[in-house]
């Protein structure tokens, strides 16, 4: 329980990143959070992202308390990295490039 508002798109970036770090493996990173009224709170996409590359796609999404800043929701860590390992698939050839 994090007890923190998050009223900031960075905070709540910052927060989804932790998250993250905590509950899957790298390669997966915070999109740009959108605030949500509705759920009084923000949602992040989650990326799969690699070095030199474009973000290769979104694998799922967080939803962040804005008062309480506790991770509301989440797309399933079984179903993101599913999703990782496809786009992974999709995109060996330029993941494993050598570097030049």
């Amino acid at each position: 329980m994090s007890a923190i508002a998050v009223t900031t798109v960075y905070e709540a970036r910052a927060t989804a990143n932790g998250w993250l770090i905590e509950h899957l493996p790298d390669r997966f990173a915070a999109g740009v959070p959108a605030f949500d009224a509705a759920l009084s709170g923000w949602r992040i996409p989650v990326w799969l992202s690699y070095p030199r590359l474009e973000p290769l796609g979104p694998v799922g999404e967080l939803v962040i308390d804005e008062v309480s800043g506790d991770v509301k929701s989440y797309t399933p860590i079984d179903e993101m990295k599913k999703l990782a390992l496809e786009l992974y698939a999709q995109n060996r050839e330029q993941i494993e490039a050598p570097l030049l």
